[in-house]
């Protein structure tokens, strides 16, 4: 019987609409980047700008390409430096925005996951946290049956949007990595003395690279960042126990979405907050919301 709970678990059919919204949330939030960015891609990735290739490259993976390589096979094809730059980042936003409606969706993403492995390895000083989860993201729009919902690829005839064990099992995988990344990322934070003593919020909040508004004021209520500090630390270390059961999950959600809100509203980490947000919506809150009314209807029954 645990056995076959198990596999249902893991495989009985379901709808590929939390994996479509995931693929369309990830694209937005990587397009608005994009966007953001789109006039200091010289600065980033150029030879001249904030730091040459001579100083990225040995930072860089051996492994992986750089955007010297593609300048370099560019030149032939009369290309320049500035030229060849502009053309990759490009076609990076293109393949973002044929992943956003779904056209073509596995090559599309493979594309994106490639195209943003060479722009990661080309500016090892400036990727942070929203780096490595919107390549992870991209990663799992290449395998997950992302383009199953919402896409024109199923309006195309070219896949179906049917009920499927792929669908189940992709969502499946992204939310036990989600509980992986929340409850580790919250066990580690307890471990520090600064959270544990509740000041980490305040110290966070008090760097330079992080002041939005004077929050000074904390220093004689200091129960307001005990309270944020703890509260986040409960957030990510029961996401992993309250994100499943149906009576909690559409609150721990919002708990969740209410962290990530916070900070992108008082550090301005909006990139970060956004595809962390995205992903839990995708993974636990679309499903919640759906559920929702009927769970409040069986409860109004009770009563």
């Amino acid at each position: 019987m645990k056995a076959t709970r198990l596999v249902a678990f893991f495989l009985a059919p379901s709808s590929p609409r939390p994996l479509g919204v995931f693929r369309i949330g990830v694209s937005l939030v990587l397009l608005a980047q994009a966007w953001s960015l789109a006039g200091h891609i010289q600065e980033l990735f150029g030879d001249r700008g904030l730091t040459p290739w001579s100083i990225t490259a040995p930072l860089a993976s051996p492994w992986m390409p750089r955007v010297e390589t593609w300048v370099a096979l560019a030149r032939p094809w009369g290309l320049n430096a500035r030229e060849s730059i502009q053309a990759l980042c490009c076609a990076y936003a293109l393949a973002l925005a044929a992943l956003l409606v779904g056209w073509r969706t596995r090559p599309a993403a493979t594309l994106a996951w490639l195209l943003h492995a060479v722009l990661m390895n080309s500016a090892p000083l400036f990727i942070y946290g929203v780096e490595v989860f919107a390549h992870i993201s991209l990663f799992y729009c290449v395998v997950l049956p992302v383009g199953a919902a919402f896409a024109l690829d199923v309006r195309a005839g070219r896949t179906s949007d049917a009920p499927s064990a792929m669908a189940t099992l992709g969502l499946r995988v992204l939310q036990l990595h989600l509980c992986l990344v929340y409850v580790s990322s919250g066990v580690e934070k307890a471990l520090g003395a600064t959270w544990q003593q509740g000041t980490a919020v305040w110290d966070a909040v008090m760097q330079p690279q992080f002041f939005r508004f004077d929050l000074t004021w904390l220093a004689h209520q200091p129960w307001v960042s005990m309270a944020a500090s703890w509260g986040t630390l409960l957030v990510e270390v029961g996401y992993g126990v309250f994100i499943w059961p149906r009576q909690t999950r559409l609150f721990w959600v919002l708990l969740t979405l209410g962290l990530h809100a916070g900070i992108a509203l008082f550090m301005g980490l909006w990139l970060f907050s956004g595809i962390m947000a995205v992903l839990t919506f995708a993974a636990f809150g679309w499903e919640a919301l759906g559920a929702a009314p009927r769970h409040f209807a069986r409860a109004r029954q009770r009563v």
